[in-house]
C-alpha cells in the first residue's frame, strides 16, 4: 500500500488536469452570475426608491457597433489561426523543425498580427467617431 507521501508528483498530473479543466469554467460561471445578481439587486433597489436605472449594457444603443467590432475581431482571429495552421504545416514539411513547434509558432505569430490589425482598426474607428462628434457639436 502506497501512502500519499511516497507517490511521485507525476501521478498527480491527471488529477490536476481534470480538476482545472472542470473547476475553472465552473468558477467563471459562478462569479459571472454572482456579479449579474449584484447588478440586478442594485437595479431593484433603484426602482424601489423611485429612481430610473440606467439601461443594461446588452440593450444600449451602441451595442450594434460593438457587435460588428466583435464579429470583425473573431473573423480576423479565425483567419489568423487558419493561416497559422497552413504556414506551420508547410514550414515543418520543408524544414527539419517538428510539426507542433511550427504550427503553434505560426498560429501565435498570425494571431499577434491579427490583434495588431484589430487595434489599429479600432483606433481609426474611434478617431473617426470623435471627429464626427466634434463636427456635430460645432454645428450646434
Amino acid at each position: 500500500m502506497t501512502t500519499l507521501l511516497s507517490t511521485s508528483p507525476e501521478e498527480f498530473i491527471p488529477f490536476f488536469a481534470i480538476f482545472f479543466t472542470f473547476m475553472v469554467p465552473i468558477l467563471g460561471m459562478y462569479f459571472y452570475y454572482q456579479n449579474k445578481n449584484k447588478i440586478m439587486d442594485e437595479r431593484k433597489l433603484m426602482i424601489e426608491k423611485g429612481l430610473t436605472p440606467p439601461p443594461l449594457k446588452e440593450h444600449s444603443i451602441g451595442n450594434e457597433n460593438y457587435q460588428s467590432k466583435n464579429a470583425f475581431t473573431k473573423g480576423l482571429n479565425l483567419i489568423a489561426i487558419a493561416l497559422g495552421l497552413l504556414v506551420g504545416y508547410f514550414i515543418s514539411h520543408y524544414t527539419y523543425i517538428h510539426l507542433p513547434f511550427t504550427v503553434i509558432g505560426s498560429i501565435l505569430f498570425f494571431l499577434g498580427i491579427a490583434n495588431i490589425l484589430t487595434a489599429i482598426m479600432n483606433s481609426n474607428i474611434n478617431r473617426n467617431n470623435s471627429s464626427i462628434n466634434d463636427n456635430n457639436n460645432e454645428k450646434l
